[in-house]
């Protein structure tokens, strides 16, 4: 049988076709037969008349009819389609009308060999062509049915990943149809809360309804997936469903309905694994809807994490120009090429340009302002990862590009007559223990600095925590470190952190520039801080595996490596305590200290000759002369 139907799987699609036509015309004339005139002639006749001849005699009430009702099949494309994915519910109109077809014109033409008709004997005729339709209609979807089980049987493989998918509505139906194909799954059943549906089967796959089933799955299914498809859960109710399945060790993913990915292009068609944000203890942020149209818009640092999701949502505003200004070449063609299918897929008219630049070259700055008419700068260029800027060796080339990149684009943006400048800052320049933190607060100084020297020119600043998936981010960090069966390294026990989304992060940087007066320093609100421990606990629950509390024992170790030059247990957002209230609750106002413009200056020029001969011990000194709170936590690595 197996090889029989493997046969019929490598046949070309024309022979295919001949042996479905032929087998529809045979299941026809055995219809005609058994409920058509031969039968009924035989038995009326006490069978004196073989059936053979009253085949022969009766014929063309089962030619013609046979031939309109192929001719219809032809003509709708019922046999365009493929056996393999045949659904009798796609097909079931086709096969009424074309099943009507056959029976009644059986019936017009069995009536035409007839001079006189009796009124009893029409209607006999009439009930008996209904009754070959039904009949006829049933042998059809039957027979493909039975076909496509033979012909492509379903076997359960022993290595087939087994799969709870979590919602039984339409959603969850989708997912199933659109897997139950794949060798490579088995769903072993569905899950609701809903007690109508609790019971209930899908394509005969039990709806479950209780924890204690999970447990259940979890114990006769090694290596359960849960497949969450209910999208229109509310984000407290996505957490609370997140949270029950997070004790079972269960890897979870999350996808959206398939008419939801259809309606909607930025949706990702495949399966995305749970995204993190889910587990943020804080409601989602909305995008930015602010208009940039007819802008001309500049961003440095755009192919960096924060720069190019501003990229990403300031070209969906359609601005008249966006120029993207970045050190990396492969950063930069990759932010030039995502935004490119952006602009055709949404129809866009913004003109995009990708220049190859150092935020430290003010002539460079200078000749792309002018030359582009720039009227808004979203300054992100920074070197942002703590350990590496902490380093002896580039303590100066850190000091450079953070703080005189940041007033060369000052600088630049006054003499060009740019009409607002919005710095991308960060929490670590709140009492900062390190050296990168203290040179972004030095560079919100300079900012707020340009800001009371220009007229013309509004600067502001915007300051937050960490951004999930951001390059050098713990999350894929410790993504891989557990596909990699562990250990997961984390600094310290107690070290705890703001998250934000990239896109959450970067829709309120714009929102922020909205409310801008000249000067402000900005700060988002990022809901409560994280211990990293509990981060690296949920995500190694969530990927399915266990947590082992010995370094050799089964599951991921979870294992403390200490705290990294420069870094503390916990960041904070405000320095001087004080904070204002924007339109957006998200967004605060802080009002923070700085030097005087001459006395500033002084202390920038000191640091530049310190950071050309690279003497990082006297930076330090003025560093923590300068700012506010600044403590080293660890001496600079040598």
């Amino acid at each position: 049988m197996n090889k029989l139907a493997k046969n019929l799987r490598n046949l070309d699609r024309n022979s295919k076709l001949l042996i479905i036509v032929f087998t529809d015309f045979l299941v026809a004339f055995l219809c005609w037969v058994v409920f058509g005139p031969p039968t009924s002639i035989l038995i009326a006749s006490s069978f004196a008349s073989s059936l053979s001849s009253i085949i022969y005699n009766n014929f063309i009430s089962f030619l013609i009819p046979a031939l309109l009702t192929f001719m219809y099949f032809m003509y709708s494309g019922f046999y365009r389609s493929l056996m393999k994915f045949f659904n009798s519910k796609d097909s079931i109109f086709r096969s009424l009308i074309g099943a009507s077809i056959f029976g009644f014109s059986w019936g017009f033409v069995y009536l035409y060999q007839y001079e006189i008709i009796r009124t009893n004997f029409l209607t006999t005729v009439m009930l008996q062509a209904l009754l070959l339709s039904a009949v006829f209609y049933a042998f059809i979807q039957i027979s493909r049915d039975i076909a496509s089980l033979l012909i492509y049987p379903q076997s359960d493989r022993n290595d087939a990943k087994p799969i709870l998918i979590y919602g039984a509505g339409s959603a969850g139906n989708e997912l199933y149809q659109a897997i139950r194909l794949d060798p490579n799954i088995k769903v072993v059943g569905f899950f609701d809360n809903s007690f109508k549906l609790q019971g209930a089967e899908i394509n005969g796959i039990t709806i479950y309804g209780k924890n204690k089933h999970i447990k259940k799955l979890v114990k006769n299914h090694p290596g359960l997936e849960v497949y969450l498809a209910i999208p229109s859960l509310s984000t407290h109710e996505r957490r609370e469903i997140i949270s029950s399945l997070e004790t079972y060790k269960i890897a979870v993913r999350s996808m959206p309905a398939l008419h939801e990915v259809v309606a909607n292009e930025k949706m990702m068609v495949d399966m995305q694994e749970l995204s993190i944000d889910d587990l943020l203890p804080r409601a989602r942020v909305r995008k930015s809807e602010v208009s940039h149209l007819n802008k001309t818009i500049l961003i440095t640092g755009a192919g960096g994490s924060i720069g190019s999701e501003i990229a990403n949502q300031i070209i969906n505003g359609n601005p008249k120009k966006i120029v993207l200004f970045e050190i990396s070449e492969i950063n930069l063609y990759e932010i030039e090429a995502k935004l490119k299918a952006i602009k055709v897929a949404s129809n866009l008219n913004a003109e995009i340009i990708s220049v190859l630049g150092d935020v430290k070259s003010k002539d460079r700055l200078t000749y792309i302002i002018k030359n582009h008419g720039i009227e808004y700068i979203y300054h992100a260029a920074a070197y942002k990862h703590v350990p590496i800027v902490e380093y002896y060796e580039n303590i100066s080339e850190g000091i450079k590009n953070n703080i005189f990149g940041t007033k060369s684009i000052c600088e630049v943006a006054i003499e060009c007559g740019v009409k607002q400048v919005v710095i991308i800052s960060t929490d670590k320049a709140v009492r900062p223990t390190n050296i990168m933190g203290a040179s972004k607060r030095f560079a919100e100084m300079v900012t707020q600095s340009m800001d009371s020297r220009s007229s013309s020119t509004s600067f502001s600043m915007v300051r937050f925590g960490n951004v999930m998936n951001s390059s050098g981010s713990v999350i894929p960090l410790f993504r891989k470190q557990i596909s990699q069966g562990g250990p997961v390294t984390i600094t310290h026990k107690e070290v705890t952190r703001f998250f934000m989304t990239i896109s959450e992060a970067s829709s309120l940087v714009i929102q922020a520039g909205e409310y801008a007066e000249g000067g402000d320093v900005f700060i988002l609100d990022m809901g409560e801080q994280i211990k990293i421990r509990d981060l690296a606990e949920k995500l190694i629950h969530l990927s399915g595996r266990n947590i082992s509390y010995e370094d050799d024992g089964e599951g991921i170790f979870i294992k403390e490596i200490g705290l990294r030059p420069g870094e503390k247990l916990y960041e904070e957002l405000l320095i001087s305590g004080k904070e204002g209230k924007t339109p957006n609750p998200k967004i605060f106002k802080s009002i923070e200290p700085y030097p005087e413009a001459s006395t500033l200056d002084n202390i920038l020029n000191e640091i530049y000759e310190l950071a050309e001969i690279n003497d990082y011990k006297k930076i330090i000194e003025i560093l923590k002369s300068h700012v506010e709170g600044y403590i080293q936590k660890n001496e600079a690595n040598h």
